[in-house]
């Protein structure tokens, strides 16, 4: 794994580990997920067009790749946004996010199956050991397990797997900064229409829940996925997936120092496990 490559998955993993927080914010300023996704979606595209037009660069998608571009944002990145809300209402949120942490292994099977990586040993180690890290940072509780929410959660993992295998193809094309624009305005545009014919979308929020969604679309969309695309346009796509076991460490921590919220010596024991599934990652060997 390259070092500029690992450099700017650390910066996505850490723009990631805002969403909650932000989450938060706008949820207890009155906001609901369709207004929060939909809006969420749109800045992150506004944003990445700002990008390109600041640089010079082309907003034009070529026609060869505007279908793959609707389907990953209109249909895989709507997918894994509406399963995973559907599992955090039948599961606890601490299940779900291990259940979700389930894709860098689907990502690392799907990629060797497919032949386009090959699975060493280290790469097995490092993903249980991660695995095992995460079961100490959330504190996962199997009590009063829903069969729904066991299937929406793994659905969430196992289509966000193939939303970052689609998007490794893309991205041999195409800028990042293109594909998630264009990706992201798709996935804006569902949730427009659905909140829509639902009417649940509101327009009428505080100052702190319009800061706050517009500070998912800018850090968690914006910063965060343009950084991990280019990290695995550097690392390739199970690498990448692996190194993002860091998001939950980092979210534990920006709660703690932004929500109060406690840290358990169990955490910082499921962290260390976590560098140390990284570090596992680094080692060379041949596949198996």
């Amino acid at each position: 794994m390259t070092g500029q490559g690992l450099l700017l998955l650390v910066v996505a993993a850490t723009a990631f580990s805002t969403l909650a927080v932000f989450m938060k914010f706008a949820f207890a300023a009155g906001a609901n997920l369709t207004t929060l996704l939909a809006f969420r979606f749109l800045f992150s595209a506004l944003f990445c067009f700002a990008a390109l037009l600041a640089t010079g660069k082309s907003m034009a998608l070529p026609r060869a790749l505007q279908w793959r571009i609707l389907m990953l944002g209109g249909i895989v990145h709507v997918a894994v946004s509406s399963f995973y809300a559907i599992a955090v209402h039948r599961l606890p949120a601490s299940l779900t996010g291990l259940i979700f942490y389930l894709y860098p292994a689907m990502v690392a099977l799907l990629a060797t199956l497919t032949g386009r990586e090959s699975l060493s040993r280290y790469k097995v180690a490092a993903l249980a050991v991660c695995f095992a890290g995460l079961l100490q940072v959330l504190g996962v509780s199997f009590d009063a397990v829903s069969a729904s929410g066991l299937f929406f959660g793994i659905a969430a993992a196992f289509m966000q797997a193939c939303h970052i295998l689609l998007s490794d193809k893309i991205i041999a094309e195409l800028s990042p900064l293109l594909t998630v624009g264009w990706s992201a305005l798709a996935t804006s545009a569902v949730f427009f229409g659905y909140g829509l014919v639902a009417d649940n979308l509101l327009w009428h929020l505080s100052p702190i829940g319009w800061g706050a969604i517009l500070g998912t679309g800018f850090f968690a969309n914006f910063i965060g996925i343009v950084s991990f695309f280019a990290g695995m346009k550097l690392v390739g796509p199970s690498d990448a997936s692996i190194v993002m076991n860091l998001e939950p460490v980092l979210t534990v921590i920006l709660s703690v120092l932004l929500l109060a919220e406690t840290f358990s010596w169990g955490q910082a024991l499921g962290g260390g496990a976590i560098l140390f599934g990284l570090y596992l990652l680094q080692r060379k060997e041949s596949s198996i």
